[in-house]
């Protein structure tokens, strides 16, 4: 698949993701377009963040969308052990803690191994439908489309708050930090009313 492929199928994906969302707003046209427009910003953000992340976190992620299509607990391990990463037994720990696995030293390396395999076997329905594979030129990159979608639904509140906030300061109205949007409309909305019925 080409990565226009990649991006296109992944766009769609966060966008029906994010369809939910719309029956909250009163405006559904209006959130639509934003998540339309903004979404191949929200994915390159995303490809930034794990770019510049922990090479380790990459490994992880890798490990676990590789791992989740594999037929049965022996073909995890060769997944887990092709990692170099995890040629070390407190590398293994880690990523055993992690993924919320009882790991100790005490333990052998094989024994983590294998409870690290059976535990992501027993997952691989979950772990195969949260990571998506989209390859942008030559580089290959793990995305939650999950974490995505609530990025964009986060970046539109965020939006909408500020735009919000801006009304209200035209008005003179005293907003808190922690105001929603909603909260914010509310506000001018009521204002505005009794504007209207003191000069009635």
């Amino acid at each position: 698949m080409d990565e226009r492929g990649y991006k296109e199928n992944l766009r769609k994906m966060i966008l029906e993701m994010a369809q939910k969302e719309l029956e909250s707003y009163v405006s559904q046209k209006g959130v639509q377009k934003y998540f339309e427009g903004n979404v191949d910003k929200i994915i390159s953000e995303n490809i930034k963040k794990l770019s510049q992340g922990i090479g380790s976190n990459k490994t992880y992620l890798r490990v676990l969308k590789k791992g989740a299509h594999q037929e049965n607990v022996s073909s995890v391990v060769k997944v887990i052990k092709s990692e170099d990463l995890f040629k070390s037994k407190n590398e293994l720990i880690k990523f055993a803690k992690h993924l919320g696995i009882n790991a100790s030293m005490k333990s052998s390396y094989n024994q983590t191994l294998r409870k690290v395999a059976n535990h992501i076997y027993s997952n691989k329905d979950e772990y195969s439908k949260r990571y998506f594979s989209y390859k942008r030129g030559s580089d290959e990159y793990i995305l939650e489309p999950e974490k995505i979608k609530t990025d964009l639904i986060e970046s539109y509140r965020s939006k909408t708050r500020n735009d919000m906030r801006s009304i209200a300061r035209l008005l003179d109205l005293k907003v808190e930090d922690d105001d929603s949007a909603e909260d914010i409309r509310k506000k001018v909305i009521n204002y505005i009313m009794k504007e209207k019925l003191v000069k009635k």
